[in-house]
């Protein structure tokens, strides 16, 4: 395990006026990991972020076992006067480096996030990408044991979006720096992600490795904010190993469970098998589902179809036999193999 860089315990943060309690009780930070926050609009997350920057006031406290700093990049990154190079300079003035160092420190955190070219033009004449890759650089270049993001990758095209990825993925290697990361662009935090952290309410309601929490959501809450989107409610049946829907449809159990309990399975479009006869291979049919719609990018077709009165989502590759063939108004055979059931309490 990687050592702690930054560790929280018993941050609580209250606004009388609005009535927001923000209550988590212990996080740790991770060096070379990145932990991606994720939650509704409202949950705290960014005022969770400045917590741990320690710019928010409130109880708790914060420990920096690895040494080094910690920065954080907002959301709205700002240049001062002057060049690309002076701002990074700038950052540097009270780490009692030489001009030779400055110069060499500068140079190198440039590099790293592609504008070195750019060293001389005004900061004021940036794109929105390069100045978010000058905020991380400027951050960088103090050597941060951890590094807090706020919505890195916002207002970013798709391009922009992805190589910066890359780049914040390189550099997080080869620097060992624990990376704690808002975003509400969920493709974007898997991409980065060793862990996740979820918040509802101000409230750290999980907290795991990232495909835990992708495949064993605490809640419906959860499961919808990390995509598992099929969430279907029903009763177990008197063996335990069924979730009974209605007469005609019901989902298979990955283990036995009390009978006669009321639950919500979850399943992830990916792992909902579509077949216009049957299911296959270790799925388990689960019953038929009327097509609403098929969305084709190119690469994959998503179908949206419905399914004992709720919608589910299943998803194809594009060019395939069924994802040329099906349309709206299909009935389709869905199957699931029981692996891939996750079963939580209904919310609240």
């Amino acid at each position: 395990m990687a050592g702690v860089a930054l560790s929280a315990r018993g941050l609580v943060v209250v606004r009388e006026a609005s009535g927001f309690r923000l209550a988590v009780d212990a996080l740790d930070l991770r060096g070379g990991e990145v932990l991606a926050i994720l939650g509704p609009n409202g949950a705290g997350k960014s005022t969770l972020l400045r917590c741990l920057a320690g710019l928010e006031a409130g109880q708790g406290e914060l420990t920096a076992p690895a040494g080094g700093p910690v920065t954080m990049v907002f959301q709205r990154p700002a240049a001062f006067s002057g060049s690309v190079a002076h701002n990074v300079r700038v950052a540097l003035l009270g780490e009692n480096l030489s001009r030779d160092e400055v110069r060499d420190r500068t140079r190198e955190v440039l590099e790293r996030f592609g504008i070195a070219a750019l060293a001389e033009r005004r900061a004021h004449t940036l794109s929105g990408g390069e100045l978010r890759r000058l905020a991380l650089a400027r951050a960088f270049a103090l050597g941060p044991a951890a590094l807090l993001l706020d919505e890195p990758f916002d207002d970013l095209d798709a391009a922009g979006q992805a190589s910066l990825s890359l780049d914040l993925r390189r550099v997080i290697a080869d620097t060992g720096v624990a990376v704690a990361m808002v975003t509400h662009d969920l493709r974007r935090a898997l991409l980065l992600a060793d862990r996740i952290a979820v918040l509802i309410e101000g409230r750290l309601v999980q907290l795991d490795a990232r495909d835990v929490v992708l495949a064993r959501p605490a809640s419906p809450q959860v499961a919808r904010l990390v995509g598992m989107s099929n969430l279907v409610a029903g009763v177990v049946s008197d063996d335990g190993r069924w979730l009974e829907v209605d007469e005609r449809h019901r989902i298979p159990l990955a283990g036995a469970l009390d009978a006669g309990r009321e639950l919500v399975v979850g399943i992830r479009p990916e792992d909902l098998r579509l077949d216009t006869e049957r299911g296959s291979g270790t799925a388990v049919a689960i019953g038929k589902g009327r097509v609403r719609s098929v969305v084709n990018d190119g690469v994959a077709v998503t179908v949206a179809f419905e399914f004992a009165g709720t919608q589910l989502t299943g998803v194809l590759l594009a060019g395939s036999r069924l994802a040329r063939s099906i349309g709206p108004g299909d009935l389709v055979s869905l199957s699931v193999r029981p692996e891939r059931v996750h079963a939580m309490p209904a919310d609240g």
